[in-house]
């Protein structure tokens, strides 16, 4: 709470920790419960019990990003309980983050997000592929939005992002062209006391609605975009990140700075964000170009 974490973090971390202690009480094989549990109660788990675990996830083939989320939420635990008085010494202490290998992201091509789009027969399946292409938007910003986070007169969009940080997304003309016919579209009887008859733009009504009339899950916009994917004929490995990979990487070949990347996509770090300067060949290319035309011999 304290953190303002999504409940899909906290329950990667719940996770982890029942995981942790799953292992302890195994001592890391089966038959050992009753030996280990006895061990636990006279003695704090230590350094090489977490790198032991850790290891163990290695050999069962985790990535090490989730083996670094492991180990952050073990930190996270131990140090909680060294505050409360319930541990002394927290293991975690000194423990180094595993090196993790970053991988560059899947994008599509312009044509490939238009065709996808053509492929939406339902207003709302091409609602949803304008966002999070349009305004870069991540599937969990997507499903929370209301309609009183949009301001169509304006054009832009006010989201929660991760760790409950607002932000300001503009969207382009197609996305409200789009949005427009979904406002105007009639509303199936089910939703109606959903929607109501007030108007939309000052209520906490969800924008996307599932056909229960509830708010749209992460899933359903999962399935959605590779029903389009599919309708489309495009034939990679996709989620509903890759639109937003796609937007962010289609900006900067068309020369967008990359601070403003940032702030469009929400990264609290430019690090994060020059992952994408290696996917845009384009930016890199004008990178070199402006730096050979300010380049001056030096002089002898």
């Amino acid at each position: 709470m304290e953190r303002g974490l999504s409940p899909n973090t906290v329950a990667a971390y719940q996770r982890d920790l029942r995981a942790f202690v799953k292992f302890l009480q195994s001592g890391g094989e089966p038959g050992k419960d009753a030996a280990i549990e006895l061990r636990l109660r006279a003695q704090e788990p230590t350094r090489q019990d977490i790198a032991r675990f850790l290891f163990r996830l290695k050999t069962n083939g985790q990535s090490s990003s989730t083996i670094a989320r492991a180990l952050a939420s073990l930190r996270g635990w131990f140090l909680w309980q060294k505050d409360m008085g319930t541990i002394e010494n927290d293991p975690c202490e000194t423990m180094q983050n595993p090196q993790q290998a970053r991988h560059l992201p899947h994008i599509l091509t312009p044509d490939e997000v238009a065709s996808m789009i053509r492929a939406a027969d339902k207003t709302r399946d091409r609602l949803i592929i304008e966002l999070l292409y349009g305004a870069g938007l991540r599937v969990s910003e997507l499903v929370k939005l209301d309609w009183k986070d949009v301001n169509q007169s304006q054009g832009f969009i006010r989201c929660l992002g991760k760790g409950s940080k607002e932000r300001i997304v503009p969207f382009g003309e197609q996305a409200a062209i789009c949005l427009k016919q979904f406002l105007t579209e009639p509303v199936p009887a089910q939703k109606l006391t959903t929607r109501g008859a007030a108007p939309l733009n000052a209520r906490a009504v969800p924008l996307l609605l599932d056909k229960h009339g509830k708010r749209l899950s992460r899933l359903v916009v999962w399935q959605v975009i590779k029903r389009m994917a599919v309708k489309a004929k495009i034939n990679k490995t996709l989620s509903p990140h890759t639109l937003r990979h796609s937007f962010a990487t289609h900006l900067l070949e068309n020369g967008a700075d990359l601070r403003a990347v940032q702030e469009l996509l929400g990264h609290s770090s430019v690090v994060t964000t020059q992952l994408y300067t290696h996917v845009s060949r384009g930016h890199l290319r004008r990178a070199y170009q402006n730096a050979q035309q300010n380049f001056q011999s030096p002089s002898f």
